[in-house]
């Protein structure tokens, strides 16, 4: 099984991915998802921990179901 470490990784590597397939910057999805830029760039690199609750407000400012991201974390972390 992965370690901690890896799963926010894949999380980070997940959301820069949805973030950039829609044409987003960073301020952009930190505007939509009411956090700080600096926050994104944290995550995106998979130096911070994501509570639940943050992964679904990644989700809605994303534009997909929360269930989705969970599914494309799921699919990566158990890919590797």
């Amino acid at each position: 099984m992965a370690k901690d470490e890896d799963i926010e990784k894949i999380l980070g590597s997940i959301i820069r991915e949805l973030r950039l397939s829609r044409g987003l910057s960073q301020e952009k999805l930190a505007e939509l998802g009411e956090f700080e830029r600096s926050y994104i760039s944290k995550v995106e690199n998979g130096l911070r921990a994501v509570q639940f609750k943050t992964v679904v407000r990644f989700a809605e400012a994303l534009g997909v179901k929360p269930s989705r991201l969970v599914e494309l974390i799921e699919l990566r972390f158990y890919r590797n």
